[in-house]
C-alpha cells in the first residue's frame, strides 16, 4: 500500500459545484484532494481558475475534470454527473456550494425574473444534485452531501436593503432540506449536512493551496477564511456519524451579515 491508498477518501469521488475556482468551492475541492478523493468541479464564471484548481489536484496525485455551466441547470447537472462517473467513479461526496448573488434591496424592488434566479441558484441546484446522485450512494451503502447555507438564514433580522431575503430563503430551504432528508438516508449509510458561514475573510486565490496544505500561516487573518469553512466540510465528508446537522461559523461578529 502506498501513501496515497492511506489517505480517508482514497477511492471517493467527490463533486464540487459552484465556485469552484475560487472561494469556498476551491479551497473545499483542494482539501478533498488532500485527503485522497478524485475531484469533478463545476464552475459558472470562472472556467479559468477552475482548470487551476484541477491542475493542484493533479499535482496531489489525484483525478480532476472541470464541467462548466449553470448548476441548477438540469442538462448541467446530469453532464457534471455524467461525465464524473464516467470518468472518475459514482460520485460518493456532493458539495453544493453555488448560490444566488449577494443584492442587497427592499423587496420591491426585486425583479420576479431575479427573485426566480436566485430561488433556482439557491434551492434547484441542490435538488437536482441530489437527485442525481443519492440513487448510487444508496447502492453503494455510503454519501455524504453538503451544502453551503448561512449563518442564521432561518432567524434573519437584518433589514433587506442590508441582507437580502431572498439569499436568506434559499439558504434557509437548504438547512430544510438537508434537515429532512438526513432522517430518511441514514440507514442508507448516506449523510447530508449543511456547513452555514457568517461573513469570512477571503485569502488571496494564491494563497489558498499552500493554507490547505497547512504550509501558510492564517493566525494574522480574522476568522474564518473560505479554508476554515473548507475544513469544516471535509470533516463531514470523514465522519459518517453526523448528520441533519447546520454547522454555524459565525465569525468573531456574529450579528453581522455574511455577504458582502
Amino acid at each position: 500500500m502506498n501513501a496515497a491508498d492511506a489517505l480517508p477518501l482514497a477511492g471517493r469521488v467527490a463533486l464540487v459545484t459552484g465556485g469552484a475556482g475560487k472561494g469556498v468551492g476551491r479551497a473545499t475541492a483542494l482539501a478533498l484532494a488532500r485527503e485522497g478523493a478524485d475531484v469533478a468541479l463545476n464552475t459558472h464564471r470562472s472556467l479559468d481558475r477552475a482548470e487551476a484548481v484541477a491542475e493542484q489536484i493533479r499535482s496531489l496525485g489525484r483525478r480532476a475534470l472541470v464541467v462548466p455551466g449553470d448548476a441548477s441547470d438540469p442538462t448541467v447537472v446530469d453532464e457534471l454527473v455524467g461525465r464524473a462517473r464516467a470518468e472518475l467513479g459514482a460520485p460518493g461526496i456532493v458539495v453544493a456550494s453555488a448560490g444566488g448573488r449577494w443584492v442587497p434591496r427592499p423587496i420591491e424592488e426585486i425583479p420576479p425574473d431575479e427573485w426566480r434566479e436566485a430561488m433556482a441558484e439557491e434551492i434547484d441546484g441542490v435538488f437536482l444534485l441530489v437527485r442525481a446522485t443519492l440513487p448510487a450512494m444508496r447502492e453503494a451503502g455510503w454519501g455524504r452531501i453538503v451544502t453551503v447555507g448561512g449563518y442564521d438564514a432561518e432567524q434573519w433580522t437584518v433589514p433587506p436593503e442590508v441582507g437580502p431575503i431572498d439569499y436568506a430563503l434559499g439558504k434557509a430551504a437548504r438547512h430544510w432540506l438537508v434537515r429532512t432528508l438526513a432522517r430518511h438516508e441514514a440507514r442508507h449509510g448516506v449523510t447530508l449536512n449543511a456547513v452555514a458561514p457568517g461573513p469570512i475573510t477571503r485569502l488571496a486565490t494564491e494563497d489558498v493551496f499552500d493554507a490547505v496544505l497547512g504550509r501558510y500561516a492564517l493566525e494574522g487573518y480574522r476568522r474564518p477564511t473560505q479554508v476554515d469553512v473548507a475544513e469544516a466540510i471535509v470533516r463531514l465528508c470523514l465522519d459518517g456519524t453526523v448528520t441533519g446537522s447546520v454547522v454555524a461559523l459565525p465569525g468573531p461578529e456574529p450579528g453581522a451579515v455574511a455577504g458582502g
